[in-house]
């Protein structure tokens, strides 16, 4: 039996990166033990923008390998669930010609448009994942991707 298609779409795969509030970040130690945390981000221009503080595991980890996978996912039910797996290339991002519009998209996302403190906190930094590999899903699409594959059958048979 064929597998069902139900990834999100370009289309839809932006949107919903642009809409969520968590990502959980998994990194990875010096002895390859898993990390795993959830963090606000922002979605630009095919970049997931994080901030966090200097010193944390998380950000020592991203520092060390310059590697982490972001899962990105909501639905209370089954026929309800989404998500995105992103793995990813990680950096330091704070002198990223971006960050202005990061922030102002943080603002707009967790603030109500209120400027956003990290400027004024201590050993903040924004940090910058490139998606390398996307894998994503929309359980929502089941009954549509079965109704597909019982018409291409249909028409073989």
């Amino acid at each position: 039996m064929a597998r069902l298609d139900i990834s999100l779409t370009p289309d839809e795969l932006e949107e919903y990166l642009a809409t969520q509030r968590t990502a959980r970040i998994a990194t990875a130690d010096s002895e390859g033990t898993p990390h795993a945390v959830p963090l606000w981000f922002v979605w630009l221009e095919g970049s997931v923008f994080l901030n966090s503080t200097l010193g944390n595991v998380t950000v020592d980890n991203l520092i060390r390998t310059g590697k982490a996978t972001a899962v990105i996912d909501d639905g209370d039910a089954y026929d309800t669930l989404r998500g995105v797996v992103l793995t990813s290339r990680a950096e330091r991002a704070d002198d990223d010609p971006r960050i202005p519009e990061a922030e102002r998209l943080w603002s707009e996302k967790y603030f109500g448009g209120n400027p956003v403190p990290y400027g004024a906190w201590r050993n903040r930094a924004w940090f910058r994942l490139h998606p390398q590999t996307t894998a994503s899903w929309d359980f929502r699409k089941i009954p549509e991707a079965k109704a597909r594959g019982a018409a291409a059958r249909a028409e073989e048979g």
